[in-house]
């Protein structure tokens, strides 16, 4: 099972379609939130099933503020990260994530991607494939690829 995941779109979605374009039909896209009212083009333009939050930018649509999956045995855990302080630290996510059984913890906010294991867990933040922050500037996202009786794969890419 491949997972694609995004955040920090901020109402330019299309970018999406570079992504699907480079990585084929994923069987997820998990959306780690500042959506900013696309929530319906990436609907549509992911054409797979689609889990969303709300980020600090996001007003509409009622989205939670953290969620859950469970896939292939994997718990996902995803947030934007703004109410738990990840401009600093991930900490307080690690805490919640673990805390929600999670072997994955993904957040946005910083438009910078990362990735690392703490505790088991591991964390990433796929970055913004719009309004990048880190050095380089590049436009970037991450997968998650499943498979039973494995270890998950998480990686980041560039646009």
């Amino acid at each position: 099972m491949k997972i694609l995941v995004i955040s920090d779109t901020h109402g330019h979605i299309e970018a999406l379609s570079d992504v699907l374009d480079i990585e084929g039909q994923p069987d997820a896209v998990i959306h780690c939130g500042d959506i900013c009212g696309d929530e319906e083009r990436l609907q549509k333009l992911a054409g797979c099933p689609c889990y969303m939050v709300a980020g600090n930018m996001d007003f509409s649509w009622g989205l939670p503020k953290a969620e859950l999956v469970e896939e292939e045995g994997v718990t996902i855990f995803f947030c934007h990260g703004h109410r738990l302080g990840v401009n600093f630290d991930t900490e307080l996510l690690k805490d919640e994530a673990l805390a929600s059984g999670a072997d994955i913890a993904l957040y946005g906010h910083t438009h910078v991607p990362e990735i690392h294991e703490d505790d088991g867990l591991i964390i990433m933040n796929p970055g913004s494939l719009c309004f990048p922050r880190q050095a380089g500037r590049k436009k970037t996202y991450g997968t998650i690829l499943l498979k039973k009786g494995e270890a998950p794969r998480c990686e980041l890419h560039e646009l």
